[in-house]
């Protein structure tokens, strides 16, 4: 398909087509075995009959909770083939959180794994959409819905379903971290999926080979970038559960990977590791979506690039430079067939090269952006005003037109990978009887990324300490979203219109860290100790 027009195809077709010219070559691989062109093509034509017995149709919104294992790739081309919309959800989601997406997103039937039913109990009786429980392996009944085993979907023909596809047409919602309000779905097209896909493909040259998949696949990156870069290519896909450093390099060498993709804080972490004898004896060629400005101690210690590109959600890679034109520290030039790139002040006037600003995008190709944010119409007009995509992102230009990116402009916290919206967070928090308010922000971590502050105010004549305040958000929130760092405060600072000034939170001590702020994994290495 190197030479193909992206625009004639949909997600189902181009696997038809790989299945009849690598039929019997893998397409997924796992620790445990592997799964082929052929097997993946037969088993989602089963599943796709299967949800079709169900009343499941074209246009309808399936929500996907699964962990990374065979039934989640197969589940999205079943999606796919009957012309249903996928809303993958990440699976640490539970509470409020998880009603949020399923509710938000209209979703009528649910694909879940049973580790994960749960947490559905306190929130189902909210979700008057959702009629259809599928569940990965046995389960019962929930609050009164029934539930169909996963299994007894494959008991259906191979026979594919002709749904009448076209690439215009919605392949996923997939959520993004909300920043001034809830978390909101991007209405993705199979056009920019498999846009973005290519785009990866073609960048980095990964045409025929393994990639190494340790992140999650209800992410775009892990979807898009890995799981349909590898469809395009002809190549495969090692996916594993989750991100290990102790295990990395036997992974990578067992799966023969040649790239391996990651988030920011995967590459410290493997670079703090005690060096070992066998730190060059893998077949890796490069990280994806590293930073760039780690190249080079990656290159002297492992002997592997890590490429950088301006990636999201919404408009796939707007950014991004030729094989082996990369430079220090930037995310590349602009995609110029796809798109349309400028750097602009708060009024939307462009500035020039060195100076900061917010990245603005305009695509110069159909659907190879999001369409908008599902039920969302005031962010959508919001994003795209002034007929440009705001990025939300902070970013310079120099000279030659290659971008670096600085920060991000809206309120969002990027966490191990993760985006945190800092609303989500705190509406969550001040449920707590004790709790007046409280106003989350990113702090620097040892880890690349950010670690997650939380500033507190506490009603009058409550008391609350760290430890319970850190067990309540254990108890609703996911890992990812716990704070690191607590500090009450007597109240929060506040802005002329009364928002809470969280510039004045991060430029208090030491960027955000002040001596009264309270840490829990120093707390819990003085407990060990």
């Amino acid at each position: 398909m190197r030479k193909e027009t992206l625009e004639s195809f949909v997600l189902g077709d181009v696997l038809r087509s790989r299945s009849e010219t690598h039929g019997a070559e893998p397409f997924l691989k796992f620790r445990d075995g592997e799964l082929t062109y052929g097997d993946v093509h037969a088993m989602s034509n089963r599943v796709a009959q299967g949800l079709i017995s169900l009343g499941v149709g074209k246009g309808d919104h399936v929500a996907v909770m699964l962990p990374n294992c065979p039934e989640f790739v197969p589940t999205i081309f079943a999606l796919a083939r009957i012309g249903a919309v996928a809303v993958p959800v990440n699976t640490a989601l539970r509470g409020e959180l998880l009603r949020h997406v399923l509710a938000s997103s209209d979703s009528t039937t649910l694909v879940i794994d049973s580790s994960f039913v749960d947490r559905l109990p306190p929130v189902i009786d909210q979700l008057t959409a959702l009629t259809r429980l599928v569940v990965r392996d046995d389960g019962e009944p929930v609050a009164g819905r029934p539930v169909v085993s996963y299994r007894s979907l494959l008991d259906h023909g191979d026979e594919e379903p002709r749904a009448g596809v076209a690439f215009d047409d919605l392949q996923a919602i997939m959520y993004t971290s909300g920043t001034t309000g809830p978390s909101k779905g991007a209405m993705c097209s199979h056009a920019l999926a498999l846009t973005c896909a290519y785009d990866s493909l073609n960048f980095l040259d990964r045409w025929g080979k393994t990639i190494y998949c340790p992140l999650p696949l209800f992410h775009a990156a892990g979807l898009w970038d890995g799981m349909m870069s590898a469809l395009l290519g002809g190549g495969a896909l090692a996916v594993v559960e989750k991100f290990s450093a102790s295990r990395f390099w036997d992974d990578v060498r067992f799966f023969d990977a040649k790239v391996a993709m990651s988030v920011f804080s995967m590459i410290p972490i493997l670079l703090n590791r005690e060096p070992t004898p066998r730190d060059r004896d893998h077949p890796l060629e490069m990280f994806y979506m590293g930073k760039s400005v780690l190249d080079e101690p990656l290159r002297e210690r492992f002997g592997v690039r890590s490429v950088e590109t301006y990636t999201s959600t919404e408009a796939g890679i707007a950014i991004a430079s030729p094989y082996g034109q990369w430079r220090l520290g930037s995310c590349g030039t602009v995609h110029s067939e796809r798109f349309d790139a400028a750097v602009v002040d708060e009024h939307d006037r462009e500035v020039g090269p060195g100076e900061p600003g917010e990245l603005v995008l305009r695509p110069k190709q159909p659907h190879v952006i999001t369409s908008g944010y599902y039920g969302a119409p005031e962010a959508t007009a919001q994003t795209f005003r002034n007929l440009w995509f705001h990025t939300g992102d902070k970013v310079w230009r120099d000279e030659d037109g290659y971008f670096f990116f600085l920060d991000r402009m809206k309120d969002s916290i990027r966490r191990r990978g993760e985006n945190i919206s800092a609303f989500d967070l705190e509406c969550e928090v001040n449920l707590h009887p004790a709790i007046l308010e409280s106003a989350a922000i990113g702090v620097p971590s040892e880890l690349e990324d950010e670690d997650v502050k939380l500033a507190v105010v506490l009603r009058p004549g409550a008391t609350l300490g760290h430890e319970e305040l850190i067990e309540f958000c254990v108890e609703r929130l996911p890992r990812f979203m716990v704070p690191r760092y607590v500090e009450f405060v007597d109240a929060l600072p506040r802005t002329p219109t009364d928002k809470v000034a969280k510039y004045r939170l991060r430029a208090q001590g030491e960027r955000g860290i002040t001596p009264s702020t309270w840490d829990r994994e120093a707390a819990d290495r003085s407990q060990a100790g």
